[in-house]
């Protein structure tokens, strides 16, 4: 190599040394001219070296007497070079430019007060830049965390080498920490907050000037951040970024995306060029495939759950004692309903819930009162205080005073969007006086005005909605267009909007006796969406593949009477529900249930139509999506008809998944299916687990096989590993039904309660759950009764958190479901309050016994 680059540097000196004799330049020229056609070129001149050589040629080019070579080397030259071509054209009237500075100028730089004024600006500068650097950039030497405890494995990731890891060790700027499988990890950053880290994730700690920033690259981690005076803690994912100065809150980055959940203060998620901001309880994801999931379940997993799950009982005891409050009484018709406008598309009624919103605020603030708990969790955002929320709920019961029996949020469409309003009777005079006095000198800066001044109103400096106070009506409105609108419809008078299709629909859950009554012309609505959409086909296309084009009203109502709840669910087609909507079938007697005995906690059924029908919808959307027949591969095709004819075909409609049995160690939970050729389903099970597990390569695969085994005259099936020989599940096939559990003991149980009779569908409780109307049977039902199931688990918990989530226990009560389907509508109806929290704190005590792996939580 030092000998090839010694040649090179020889070669290129010699190149540069290289000057042409005058002998070789007058040969060259000559050869040049006479392929040019040049006469007159065999005369010796000398070379021109640069633009001075041509300027002593210009005077002779002007009065044309350059021989003809050198005529055309001047008027080359002149297309390259603009000095010259501009001392040409101004020939001697071109002045000398003196570049030096001027005599002045040149006495100012020697002046003294000049040179001081000079250092004085430069060093500001400096210094500015020396602090914004060091304030915000500067990369500040030191530990970024300290491990503070390792439960597991966990290892630390620096030049593709990876070391276990020990509590005590620090991690520095640019290392990484990973979490082994079943691992947890904790760790302390700089400023103070604490990062818990879950199994299988990878993360780094930087820092630049006053912010932190923790690198999640993959799993899920639990921040506790410390408060801050200046700068923020920052939590990258590969989609999203998370800001926050102080709080408790968890992200979760997977594959399909990154989830943000909030139990603690307040944070700011950047993600897609959109920022929003999410307070306790809320959560938000970065993908519209990552569904929503129960806080719980978010923080289950952390060491410190007990402490979470304190936070959230106290919560859910606040709810449950305020759902034992008196509601409204049902409303049997409406004054606002006729007066709505024509084109009404949404339409919300609430009763006036001054009163009740008072007392729910007197019974969070004595609980508030009582919990160390809850005023932890209360004082911890620095946004809330107690004398603000009761400012706040005073003033709303203070205005409900002034207005009647119902509050309609309505919906128009107007053009490229919506017009929202709040409208109310006005009961009383004063209420312009008393919204003015309650809201117009506060933060919100709410705009009270009468029919008088709407006129004139200006939407400049407005920063909180605007209130329009009527002779009889009161309009809130969050733009002055939609309030100016709302009152040039109320002042046309009757708009024959309770006579409409529409509004029948409402009329007439009046007559049932309203108390929140939801109702959505949903197809008027999509078909508004798609007025405006760029791909307005397309999405139409779309919605006449899944069925759902033909969707028409969604009718939602809750009432209360005598202390009794009712809920009723109305989702209307304008013909006969199609392809995704027509899926739940029509009601008609469950056989599942029979193999669920009546002490049995969680039970979901469902009918649906025939289930080759339901594959050959899902043949049918695809083709319609693709806006053409799918070129299914070979075996794509194979699978598909095989999983038709094979698997779909052998299955009937019923459908059940239940929790039947201990929670622990194992679940009880079972499967059972309706089968029409038992015989037939088991060959195509068979066949399917071999053909999957010789498709498969990836070493990480687990084939699986099925044994068979006789016991008591009936025969069952166990799935196993291949690899373990571990027992996944078993099943066996009874009257028609295929029964799958993941031990031998619940299948015997689900048979016995099938032959003696003793199942939730026969038992006198469960049948007194299902609500009062005409329907014999149902097409889908869902049964919980955790009660049972949740005493056992508490054993796992002690303290505050325990006592609470006891309470809770005690007091709740089995509810259920139910839903059918018709021709052209699906219906559900419940009797139920408080039907989601016990599912909410079951998942989330299980979750956390599971994943901690011990027999007791102490505080």
């Amino acid at each position: 190599m030092k000998d090839t680059k010694s040649l090179l540097e020889r070669a290129t000196d010699a190149l540069r040394t290289d000057v042409p004799t005058a002998d070789a330049l007058t040969t060259a020229m000559q050869q040049t001219a006479h392929r040019l056609g040049i006469d007159g070129a065999s005369e010796a001149v000398h070379a021109i070296q640069n633009c001075e050589g041509i300027r002593s040629l210009l005077e002779a080019y002007r009065a044309g007497t350059l021989p003809e070579p050198r005529r055309l080397l001047v008027e080359s030259h002149m297309h390259e070079c603009g000095a010259c071509l501009r001392l040409l054209r101004e020939g001697s009237r071109a002045a000398v430019v003196d570049w030096s500075a001027p005599s002045i100028a040149k006495r100012a730089l020697r002046s003294p007060r000049m040179w001081n004024w000079g250092l004085a600006f430069a060093s500001m500068v400096v210094l500015a830049v020396v602090f914004l650097y060091r304030a915000y950039w500067q990369i500040p030497p030191g530990v970024r965390a300290e491990v503070q405890s390792v439960d597991g494995a966990a290892y630390l990731i620096s030049d593709n080498v990876d070391r276990p890891i020990a509590p005590g060790a620090a991690l520095h700027e640019g290392e990484q920490l990973r979490t082994a499988a079943d691992s947890r990890a904790a760790v302390r950053l700089a400023d103070g907050s604490l990062v818990q880290i879950n199994q299988r994730s990878t993360l780094s700690v930087g820092a630049r000037g006053r912010d932190m920033t923790v690198a999640l690259d993959r799993g899920a981690v639990i921040v506790e951040a410390a408060h801050r005076t200046s700068g923020h803690l920052y939590v990258h994912t590969p989609d999203c970024r998370v800001a926050v100065t102080g709080t408790i809150f968890s992200v979760d980055a997977g594959l399909k995306g990154s989830r943000v959940g909030v139990l603690q203060g307040s944070v700011q998620v950047a993600h897609a060029g959109l920022k929003a901001v999410l307070h306790p309880g809320e959560q938000l994801a970065t993908s519209d495939n990552l569904a929503p999931q129960p806080l719980q379940e978010q923080f289950a997993w952390s060491p410190d759950q007990q402490k979470y799950i304190g936070i959230m009982a106290q919560l859910a005891l606040v709810e449950h004692r305020i759902a034992q409050l008196p509601f409204p009484e049902p409303r049997s018709s409406s004054d606002l309903l006729p007066r709505m406008p024509a084109n009404t598309l949404l339409y919300v009624s609430i009763p006036n819930l001054g009163e009740f919103l008072n007392e729910a605020n007197a019974i969070f603030q004595d609980q508030l009162s009582q919990s160390p708990e809850l005023q932890q969790w209360w004082s911890h955002g620095r946004t809330r205080n107690q004398e603000a929320l009761n400012e706040f709920v005073g003033k709303i019961h203070d205005i409900s005073q002034y207005l009647g029996d119902e509050i309609v949020l309505a919906g128009i469409n107007s053009g490229d969007r919506p017009a929202i309003a709040v409208i109310a009777d006005v009961q009383r005079s004063g209420l312009k006086e008393e919204l003015q006095r309650q809201f117009t000198t506060s933060e919100s800066g709410l705009t009270v005005l009468d029919p008088a001044s709407l006129a004139s109103a200006s939407a400049a400096g407005n920063r909180g909605g605007y209130a329009l106070v009527r002779d009889h009506e009161v309009i809130f409105a969050g733009t002055l267009d939609a309030l100016r609108l709302f009152n040039t419809r109320l002042d046309a008078g009757a708009s024959g909007f309770a006579s409409s299709a529409f509004g029948s629909q409402i009329a007439a859950a009046y007559t049932r006796g309203a108390g929140i009554l939801l109702a959505a012309d949903l197809h008027a609505m999509l078909q508004s969406g798609m007025a405006h959409a760029s791909q307005e086909a397309e999405k139409q296309r779309q919605l006449e593949a899944t069925g759902l084009a033909g969707v028409q009203y969604l009718i939602a109502e809750h009432r209360e009477l005598n202390g009794v709840p009712a809920n009723h669910l109305n989702l209307q087609f304008a013909g006969t529900r199609q392809r995704l909507a027509s899926w739940l079938g029509s009601p008609a007697p469950m056989g599942s249930l029979d193999f669920v005995s009546s002490n049995a906690s969680i039970a979901v059924a469902t009918l649906t139509k025939d289930p080759a029908s339901i594959a050959d919808d899902f043949i049918a959307m695809a083709s319609q999506a693709k806006r053409g027949p799918v070129d299914w591969s070979e075996a794509d095709a194979k699978l598909q008809i095989s999983v038709r004819n094979d698997l779909m075909a052998n299955f009937g409609g019923d459908f059940l998944l239940a929790l039947d049995g201990p929670a622990l160690p194992t679940p009880a939970w079972k499967i059972v299916i309706e089968v029409n050729n038992p015989a037939a389903l088991e060959n195509a099970l068979e066949r399917m687990t071999k053909a999957i597990d010789g498709e498969m390569r990836d070493p990480k695969f687990h084939p699986v096989t099925i044994k068979t085994d006789t016991a008591g005259g009936r025969q069952y099936f166990t799935i196993r590993d291949q690899v373990t020989s571990a027992a996944l599940a078993q099943y066996t096939f009874a009257d028609g039904f295929m029964i799958v559990a993941p031990e031998r003991a619940q299948l015997t149980d689900a048979l016995r309660a099938h032959a003696t009779g003793n199942s939730l569908a026969r038992s006198a409780a469960f049948r007194a759950l299902l609500p009062r109307d005409a329907n014999e049977n149902y097409s889908a039902i869902a049964y919980q009764n955790l009660s049972p199931v949740l005493s056992p688990l508490l054993s796992q918990f002690s303290g505050e958190a325990a006592d609470a989530l006891r309470k809770l226990a005690s007091d709740s009560r089995p509810t259920v479901i139910c839903a059918w389907g018709q021709d052209n509508r699906i219906e559900a109806s419940t009797d139920s309050r408080l039907f989601g929290f016990d599912f909410l704190t079951l998942g989330a005590i299980l979750d956390a016994r599971n994943k901690s792996g011990v027999q007791h939580v102490t505080n």
